[in-house]
């Protein structure tokens, strides 16, 4: 095996941060999975590239000799990427690359940059964690991103990207057809105790942190969770019994049996944010500007057919789809 740029990132990244777990959280890998990466790395140089203990990781007096190399060659590589991107932009443009987390409102991002770039765009890059979307952007891998934060975890991004809040969405509640709560037309998150959550599998924790985080402050000792595929969770919600799944306030468009009832105050809850490299030369803040306005104008539009909690947005000012302000 010769050493690839992706293992020359990975070296300069654990150096960067000082430590496997750093690293890998930057990269959007698995501890185990960069440590895979490392011994495949060290078994090429044959020999080990960091020295790890209590003090983190750093580099071994091989480390030490390979590390300035591989980073002239990451420098190399990306002035090259920059110059190719360069002239496929001077000769006549190129598409538009879209880094989205996986929610209802990356559909309607597609269609509204559609609309505001003249030319093709590049199929959505899926990008559910936070610090995988973050190295997309700043690797040029994307131009934009759609992603999310929550509450007590806000997206921190980069000097060089630049991040404006499209705005703050409830998250509902779906409960199965005769759950002893769904008649109710709001339901307290303490009511939910001893019942089990289905999250969806994604690759994300993110969000699961955030509700555990909820569930606790709501006075539950514990929190049951499983992590379901779509489909198994419509099967799981039509059986029926003591389960209840997390619903986007907006509809994605797969059916899920039962019922969606809102959370008094709305305690779980996603901020949606759009992320961007105003160097990258096809996203600056005037572009960003007039995207964020379409978007949330697709946003209020979608609502009457698509909302979950028909009239919520009314009762509710100031979220992600409320009527703006007057002026």
């Amino acid at each position: 095996m010769d050493l690839e740029a992706r293992h020359l990132r990975c070296l300069e990244a654990v150096a960067t941060a000082g430590s496997l777990n750093k690293a890998a959280h930057l990269m959007g890998l698995s501890q185990p999975a960069l440590s895979a990466q490392l011994r495949r790395i060290e078994a090429v140089v044959g020999g080990a590239v960091f020295e790890r203990g209590p003090f983190g990781a750093r580099a071994t007096p091989l480390g030490e000799v390979l590390l300035p190399y591989a980073r002239e060659v990451l420098r190399g590589l990306d002035e090259l990427a920059r110059a190719v991107e360069g002239h496929r932009a001077a000769a006549g443009g190129r598409p538009l690359r879209l880094g989205v987390r996986t929610t209802p409102l990356a559909l309607l991002l597609y269609e509204v940059a559609t609309r505001l770039v003249p030319g093709d765009i590049a199929e959505l890059t899926v990008l559910d964690r936070s610090a995988e979307a973050l190295a997309a952007l700043v690797r040029g891998d994307v131009d934009l991103v759609l992603h999310t934060d929550f509450p007590g975890r806000p997206i921190v991004p980069p000097a060089e990207v630049r991040m404006a809040e499209l705005g703050t969405e409830p998250l509902f509640v779906g409960l199965p057809d005769g759950h002893p709560l769904s008649g109710r037309t709001e339901i307290d998150l303490a009511e939910l105790a001893g019942t089990a959550w289905l999250l969806a599998v994604n690759g994300d924790d993110e969000f699961d942190r955030h509700l555990m985080e909820q569930c606790r402050l709501a006075g539950h000792p514990t929190m049951v969770a499983r992590t379901v595929e779509p489909l198994l969770l419509v099967q799981l919600m039509r059986r029926g019994g003591p389960v209840v799944t997390a619903m986007n306030a907006l509809g994605s468009g797969l059916t899920i049996p039962g019922v969606v009832r809102e959370l008094r105050g709305s305690p779980v809850r996603t901020r949606h944010v759009l992320l961007w490299r105003p160097d990258g030369g096809l996203v600056d803040e005037e572009f960003a500007a007039r995207l964020r306005t379409a978007l949330l104008d697709a946003y209020r539009a979608a609502l009457p057919h698509s909302g979950r909690v028909p009239g919520w947005w009314e009762r509710n000012p100031g979220w992600l789809g409320s009527a703006p302000p007057a002026d």
